[in-house]
Formats: C-alpha cells, sequence, structure tokens
C-alpha cells in the first residue's frame, strides 16, 4: 500500500516538479523556471494546445528536453577546458576535442529520438513541428518564406530542395545550446542552398536587389 501511494505521488508531482526538488541550487531551479517559462511561450505561439494535463505532460518534456541538452553541451565544454588548462599540445586537444563533439553529437541525437518519440504520443505531426519551429527561434519558416520570396520564379523542385534543406538544419539546430549556435546551423545550411541556386543559374545579388525594391515600392504604396 505505501509503494503504491509513493507511485501516485510521483506521477502527481510531474517531471517539472520532480527535476525542481532536485535541482541542488537556487541557480538551477531558476533555470528551470526559466526553461519552463519558455516551453509555455512555445506553446502559446507556435501550438493550439488548450490547458490541461496533455499540455503539462509536453511542457514536462520540453523542459527535460531543454535541461539534457545543456547538460551534455556543459559536460563536453567543461572537459575541453579541462584539457586546455592541463595543457596538452594542440593536436592533442585537436583529436580529443573531435572525440568529445561526436560523443556529444550521438548523445543528443538519442535524446532527440526519444524526446520526439514521447512527443508524438500526445501530439499530432504539425503541433511537433510547431514545437520544432518554436524551439529554433522559427528560423526555418522565415528563410524558407525569405528564398521564395526573394525568387518568385523558384520551381516546385528548387522549392522542395530548399524547404528540405531547411528542415534538416532545423533538426540539427534543435540539438544547440544556445540561440547563436542554432542561428549558425541556418547560417550553414543557407550557404549550401545559395550555393545551389547559384548552380542552377540565379544571380543572387541581382534577385536580392530587385527583391529589396519591390519590398520598397509595396511600402511606398501603403
Amino acid at each position: 500500500m505505501k509503494r503504491n501511494v509513493i507511485i501516485i505521488c510521483f506521477m502527481t508531482l510531474g517531471v517539472f516538479s520532480l527535476m525542481a526538488q532536485k535541482a541542488g541550487t537556487a541557480e538551477e531551479k531558476q533555470y528551470l523556471e526559466v526553461l519552463k517559462n519558455r516551453s509555455e511561450k512555445i506553446l502559446d505561439q507556435y501550438v493550439e494546445l488548450p490547458e490541461g494535463e496533455t499540455r503539462e505532460k509536453v511542457i514536462d518534456l520540453m523542459v527535460k528536453q531543454y535541461w539534457d541538452i545543456n547538460k551534455v553541451h556543459d559536460d563536453r565544454d567543461n572537459k575541453i577546458k579541462e584539457l586546455k588548462e592541463n595543457g596538452v599540445t594542440a593536436d592533442i586537444l585537436k583529436g580529443k576535442r573531435n572525440k568529445l563533439e561526436k560523443k556529444a553529437n550521438k548523445k543528443l541525437l538519442k535524446l532527440q529520438k526519444k524526446y520526439l518519440g514521447s512527443l508524438s504520443r500526445l501530439l499530432d505531426k504539425q503541433q511537433i513541428d510547431g514545437i520544432k519551429e518554436g524551439m529554433t527561434l522559427g528560423a526555418m519558416t522565415h528563410n524558407y518564406r525569405g528564398f521564395t520570396e526573394m525568387i518568385p520564379t523558384l520551381t516546385p523542385e528548387e522549392k522542395e530542395h530548399i524547404r528540405d534543406q531547411l528542415l534538416e538544419a532545423r533538426d540539427k539546430a534543435m540539438n544547440m545550446g544556445s540561440s547563436e549556435d542554432k542561428q549558425a546551423v541556418f547560417r550553414d545550411y543557407k550557404g549550401k542552398i545559395n550555393n545551389y541556386l547559384s548552380g542552377r543559374g540565379y544571380d543572387l545579388e541581382k534577385e536580392g536587389k530587385q527583391w529589396q525594391e519591390r519590398i520598397k515600392s509595396l511600402k511606398n504604396k501603403q
């Protein structure tokens, strides 16, 4: 009977409450609150999910994912810092850094797979896409709109390629530990897309200037 009571209490508390209890410092507790607020804002902005048990479960999953992602990045960075402080040679540092980054990326991919699997038991594909957008600052939609508005003559094939590249960037950016690193992932993929479009014969400088002129003309008409 006592064991059943304990299990019920754990189920009632939820993941966030349990994590808050385990937080060792005031700073960690404060960080958990930041993650909870961030998760709630993402749901409010990108996902149609009313108040209730499902929403609370999703918030728990999001908070834990953010927490776990940052732990992986912090552990990797601390080990690299320790290597530097120990005065290892540049070649040794490079090799060990590469190993640490590969190990961290493997952990992040495993976390992401589990996270998306858990979300899929609570949400539909469109709602999960909304969470992905929110966790990556809406960069996929913003950049896709930018490319298609800059070059109105893009073919369906070209649009599909751009979208696929940006979706891949979004999945990678979800595992980054800061907004700057998320943006860096998209910059890298935008460069790949620019190279692709140049290879298809587009003059991106010309297309960009014409786009700005269209924007300016539209503003003048308002």
